[in-house]
């Protein structure tokens, strides 16, 4: 008898934790906070102090927004198994570029160029990111802009600096930024 409520209780915990996220939009303090930051590296990249302002506000508050038309679930791992078995139609990784540079697409940023990043491609752990460059930036210099990792809360680091993935530039298919 103790088994089944351990195993009740254990299944109760697993769907609690996967619990929709929603966040308030357009930004709180800890956004405040990562988009001057986000903004300080970007303007070291030799962005244009108004567009590193402009860029870093689209991708933390976009980013957040994508979770919530998503739908998102946390772990991210699992909302990709709730995508690949038909429960939600969005939110993998890649959506997230896409829709992200949508938006970015929708300005004319002059500073900046951008580019599809992948890691362990063609695996079962495929990544995909937006890696920001300046014009002159070489590509481990650039700045990775990962909405999916940490579900909707953007994730920035140089390409060089992640501890997670090694990224490349990727170049085949349609999904060239």
């Amino acid at each position: 008898m103790k088994i089944k409520y351990l195993i009740f209780l254990t299944i109760a915990l697993f769907l609690a934790s996967c619990s929709s996220i929603h966040y308030n939009l357009p930004y709180s303090k800890e956004d405040t906070k990562k988009i001057y930051k986000l903004k300080r590296e970007l303007i070291a990249l030799g962005g244009e102090p108004y567009e590193a302002q402009e860029l870093a506000t689209l991708a933390v508050v976009k980013s957040k927004a994508l979770a919530n038309s998503y739908k998102l679930v946390s772990p991210p791992q699992y909302h990709n198994f709730l995508v690949n078995s038909g429960k939600r139609e969005r939110g993998l990784c890649y959506h997230f570029v896409q829709d992200l540079d949508k938006e970015i697409k929708n300005r004319d940023f002059k500073s900046f160029k951008f580019k599809w990043g992948v890691a362990n491609q063609n695996r079962l752990n495929e990544h995909n990111v937006i890696v920001v460059l300046g014009k002159n930036t070489p590509w481990e210099e650039g700045i990775i802009l990962d909405a999916w990792r940490n579900s909707g809360k953007l994730f920035f680091t140089k390409v060089k600096d992640d501890k997670e993935y090694k990224f490349r530039e990727w170049r085949e298919g349609t999904n060239s930024l």
